[in-house]
């Protein structure tokens, strides 16, 4: 299931890359310089005012650490994502020190059992 709207798609997408690109505390200018695109085309991505080629998605996936599911997040809906899969995609887009963060907090809740 999926939205159809073009520019709804596109917003959302570029939500996501955006959200993602932050949480890798990559700048635009460095994400696009890894892409080896204008900063420009990353600000039309992230503002949902440009479509992306398959390379591009491909080589975002690659820089960006994750896979197709977190870019298409809200956009292609999983039908009965379970709980397992929902926080190891979830992890799969953290950074090493927030991961740490959950680690604690997995541990704590552990021992207070």
């Amino acid at each position: 299931m999926y939205d159809s709207n073009k520019n709804n798609l596109l917003e959302i997408l570029g939500k996501n890359i955006r959200q993602i690109r932050l949480l890798r505390c990559l700048s635009q200018e460095s994400l696009a310089g890894d892409l080896q695109k204008s900063i420009n085309f990353i600000s039309l991505i992230e503002n949902g005012k440009t479509g992306l080629s398959i390379q591009t998605i491909v080589d975002l996936c690659k820089i960006l650490k994750v896979d197709t599911n977190a870019l298409f997040a809200d956009i292609i809906i999983q039908p009965e994502t379970n709980v397992d899969s929902t926080i190891i995609n979830s992890l799969n887009l953290l950074n090493e020190e927030d991961k740490n963060i959950v680690i604690t907090i997995i541990r704590y809740i552990i021992n207070s059992k």
